[in-house]
């Protein structure tokens, strides 16, 4: 491939800017990476009020139950389920759920 030297004695603003180029694709991508990281968190505030909510009307015999499977305490129990709660709300879920 020859270099076309005409096109190498134009300046890069009359070329094109690729840094402008590549400044707004990743303003692009940040923009889009912030709507997303938004809308799960949304979502996980929305689980943890719930998985809080199960936690706070949980059978005593559930947790009794949840502590003999796991082989723990049912204090140590309520103790994991209430971290879970914040940390995986869905899990915690799906163990009072089910």
């Amino acid at each position: 491939m020859s270099l076309d030297h005409g096109m190498l004695n134009i300046p890069l603003s009359k070329r094109g800017n690729i840094d402008n180029q590549i400044d707004a694709y990743k303003a692009d991508q940040a923009k889009t990476d912030r709507a997303v990281r938004k809308a799960r968190a949304d979502e996980v505030a929305i689980l943890r009020i719930e998985a809080k909510s199960l936690l706070a009307a949980a059978p005593a015999s559930r947790v009794a139950d949840l502590a003999a499977r796991f082989g723990i305490t049912k204090g140590q129990m309520r103790s994991k389920l209430k971290s879970d709660a914040h940390w995986l709300p869905a899990q915690v879920i799906t163990l009072l759920t089910a």
